[in-house]
């Protein structure tokens, strides 16, 4: 019989096992359908006696593979997630000429997820109110997910907010997919975090509480990639690389955006990153002066996650940093830390056991090295409530700065990233400022979020720069630009 479904199993596979995840589509109530598995490395799917087809695929080319396809529907779904008797039916039933239509996915706890059985999974029973119970899982009214479909899901479903489209719970028609595609819309380098918002008339449609994906509550951490900026400062650049060798939260990738550093550059970080706790990347490109807004929007545009916090290689972390931008994360906002400039002497001072003990981080420690000013004090010695005190009284205004900000990755490529015409001098605050026209609003975390800033020389500071940047910065606020032409897209 001719297939006429789709389903496309995204994120991260090959580095985790999908076998629990088969198991729930070999239970589906529908069965017309076919299984694409996407995966960036070599992955041999598991030998499993399934009624349906399965075929592993890079991302890249599932545009082709679809276009030469028999199926009308596409239905997108977490590869670590397993989906309820009923989860391909509902995305058939509810799909409609001009809709495309967005779920999620329901967080149980690793150790349960881990214990589940073949049986379990095929039968349904995992979904069952008396299963969940019984593992201490919350399926009360508090968590707005009714375990069977039917009229209470489907009031629910019209009745609370639409979900952006994602790649871990959608679903559109084949055809409305491939001219999207056409039109740019599908990257299929990391497909999990794209279709932001420009899916053209399509209209959204919510199955949120209809369609239900059952997944580890490890995926439900924000993962972040850290972009750091850096240019022949292979001495500073060490230290930052230490920082976030010891933060607290695990969940990100580090990637370092070099704007042409000499080979030694490569070398050092080549050697961190062979037994790195967390990814890291270099992306380089060859020195023509200075180009750092063109290898941040490769950064942006390489980067595998949906958040993004832009750092300098020159600014050391707290083991903390990571985890507070997490925390403080907002959908329509960007976060706004603040930094720590240390005087060279301290600069220097500074060793790979003061960041791993975090001595560096203390006011008395740094008061024994040299002078530290009374804002610096402040920062580094609030403890998290007062924190949270001085970032909501404190009367400067939230902007991004290349030290130490954070947001959305969508949101970064909705405003075609940063101005590349723009040098040394404010590229960052005008870059904030066009998200500000957007609707991305600045949020206050210069207490929180703490970094301690090296000393350098700035030999690209120059006049003649500062005044272009004013003047582009100039326009950006009197007019109220939202998108560059010298950005990502030209």
């Amino acid at each position: 019989m001719q297939k006429n479904v789709t389903v496309v199993l995204t994120n991260g596979v090959g580095t985790r096992p999908i076998s629990s995840t088969l198991w729930g589509y070999a239970a589906q109530n529908y069965r017309n359908f076919e299984v694409v598995v996407l995966q960036e490395n070599p992955f041999t799917l598991p030998d499993l006696p399934l009624f349906f087809s399965t075929k592993a695929l890079a991302s890249a080319d599932l545009q082709d593979y679809l276009q030469s396809s028999t199926t009308d529907y596409v239905v997108f779904a977490d590869a670590y997630a397993i989906p309820r008797v009923d989860f391909i039916e509902n995305h058939i039933k509810n799909r409609e000429e001009g809709f495309y239509l967005t779920g999620s996915l329901f967080y149980i706890q690793q150790t349960v997820w881990e214990q589940l059985e073949s049986t379990a999974i095929e039968s349904g029973n995992c979904f069952e109110k008396p299963f969940l119970e019984q593992h201490g899982i919350n399926t009360g009214i508090s968590v707005f997910r009714p375990l069977e479909s039917g009229s209470w899901a489907g009031i629910l479903d019209q009745t609370l907010p639409e979900l952006p489209f994602n790649f871990c719970n959608s679903s559109l028609w084949k055809s409305d997919f491939l001219q999207l595609a056409t039109q740019g819309q599908w990257d299929y380098r990391f497909p999990r975090d794209r279709f932001y918002t420009n899916l053209g008339t399509l209209k959204n449609k919510s199955v949120k509480n209809s369609t239900l994906l059952m997944a580890p509550e490890n995926d439900n951490k924000l993962k972040i990639s850290v972009v750091v900026s850096t240019y022949n400062a292979e001495e500073w650049l060490e230290k930052v690389l230490i920082g976030y060798q010891y933060q607290t939260y695990p969940h990100f990738e580090l990637i370092i955006a070099d704007d042409g550093s000499r080979p030694s550059t490569k070398e050092l970080i080549d050697r961190y990153a062979a037994n790195y706790p967390v990814p890291v990347r270099h992306l380089w490109h060859e020195d023509q002066g200075y180009r750092r807004q063109e290898i941040l929007n490769v950064a942006i545009m390489e980067a595998a996650y949906e958040y993004i916090i832009m750092t300098d290689g020159d600014c050391i972390p707290r083991k903390d940093f990571v985890e507070i931008h997490a925390n403080e994360a907002e959908r329509g906002r960007f976060l706004s830390g603040g930094y720590c400039k240390l005087p060279m002497k301290t600069s220097k001072h500074i060793s790979e056991q003061d960041i791993i003990n975090q001595d560096c981080f203390k006011v008395s420690w740094l008061k024994s090295i040299d002078k530290l000013g009374f804002s610096n004090t402040l920062k580094l010695g609030a403890n998290p409530l007062l924190a949270k005190l001085l970032d909501f009284i404190s009367p400067t205004t939230p902007s991004f700065n290349n030290c130490n900000s954070s947001g959305y990755r969508e949101d970064m490529i909705a405003i075609n990233g940063y101005d590349e015409r723009m040098k040394y001098g404010g590229p960052d605050r005008e870059f904030g400022e066009r998200l500000e026209n957007f609707g991305v609003k600045g949020k206050q975390i210069r207490h929180k979020a703490v970094v301690l800033h090296l000393d350098h020389p700035r030999g690209y500071k120059t006049p003649e720069s500062l005044a272009a940047n004013l003047a582009i910065r100039k326009e950006v606020r009197d007019k109220k630009i939202k998108w560059t032409p010298f950005g990502i897209k030209k």
